[in-house]
């Protein structure tokens, strides 16, 4: 009998899926990154050195592109793919790539980014200043330096080529990739361990905001994270998520190209508003307003979600961890 990893304890499965996903990781990286150390002249080691990268250099641009395709296959799509066909019989289901119980949450998804995009802009103003009051201000604003750089390095050259480009290698792979990791298998098993939505929801949101490594981003990244979250659940449909996270970063890698003091991932777009208070607690009453409105019309229940995973099949000869 086959025995799926949906059936295992939630430890064993967050284990595998963590070390299968750092295996591929490492695999796809070594390779990956040795192919592109051939095509653009600079080594491995170097690539994460943001302050050997020569600004206007094509070949730094196609290294950062680079990476950004290793991270999405290496770490997120073959891994999540592989612990889905793992798992259950149906792995696309499982994942959550199918249609939504109702095609209204086309619509409050993407509704609910765009209007959290005030609140969201806010707390990343709060969360600056708590990172400028802290004992870690130093070491965040290296980690925010290389983000930054790596940013505006694939934002500089301001042509329509180079704007498709960033939102196929940014909006895009970030959309597929981070959806079916966070999303997909870490929320997913978080609510089958607590069996509580909102348990998982914050959990895989706050998880997803952490490993960011951008910590002036941490709040406003939480609170995407729990919209995504909510809008997954309710929806009972992955691809939800992926779009209206895949639309609100083109979004912004839109608003860089137009406006190119906006791409800084510590700026933002209501810098100086002095209305930006009352619009970002607006903001915060309408997305709240979208998520309960995703509750009362979702038909997801628990029970049928988990049922044969709770309750798997037993075999005389089946062997469990």
């Amino acid at each position: 009998m086959q025995t799926y990893l949906k059936t295992r304890p939630v430890y064993v499965q967050l284990l595998l899926f963590i070390g299968m996903a750092m295996g591929i990781f490492m695999i796809v990286f070594w390779i990956g990154g040795s192919i592109l150390a051939q095509m653009t002249g600079i080594p491995m080691l170097d690539m994460g050195n943001y302050r050997n990268w020569t600004s206007g250099d094509p070949n730094v641009v196609t290294m950062l592109r680079g990476t950004f395709l290793l991270q999405f296959l290496g770490l997120f799509l073959i891994p999540s793919l592989l612990f889905g066909y793992f798992s259950d019989p149906r792995p696309a289901s499982y994942l959550g790539l199918r249609a939504p119980s109702s095609d209204i949450y086309w619509a409050l998804g993407i509704t609910a980014m765009l209007a959290a995009v005030p609140f969201v802009e806010w707390t990343g103003i709060i969360n600056r200043w708590m990172v400028e009051q802290s004992p870690f201000t130093r070491s965040v604003t290296e980690m925010e330096q290389s983000a930054n750089r790596a940013i505006l390095a694939v934002l500089e050259k301001h042509t329509i080529g180079n704007l498709l480009l960033n939102i196929l290698f940014i909006a895009v792979f970030a959309g597929i990739g981070e959806e079916l990791f966070f999303r997909g298998i870490v929320q997913r098993l978080i609510i089958r361990s607590t069996r509580n939505a909102w348990a998982g929801i914050l959990i895989s949101a706050f998880l997803f905001s952490f490993f960011h490594f951008q910590f002036l981003g941490l709040l406003p990244r939480l609170f995407l994270g729990i919209i995504l979250g909510a809008l997954y659940w309710y929806s009972g449909s992955l691809w939800t998520s992926i779009v209206a996270h895949f639309l609100y970063d083109a979004l912004f890698i839109i608003i860089a190209y137009a406006y190119p003091a906006t791409a800084s991932s510590d700026a933002s777009i209501f810098e100086g508003t002095r209305a930006l208070l009352p619009m970002a607690l607006g903001s915060a009453a309408l997305t709240i307003f979208l998520i309960w409105t995703m509750q009362r019309r979702s038909r997801t229940d628990f029970n049928e979600i988990y049922s044969d995973e709770l309750n798997p099949p037993r075999a005389d000869n089946d062997l469990s961890f």
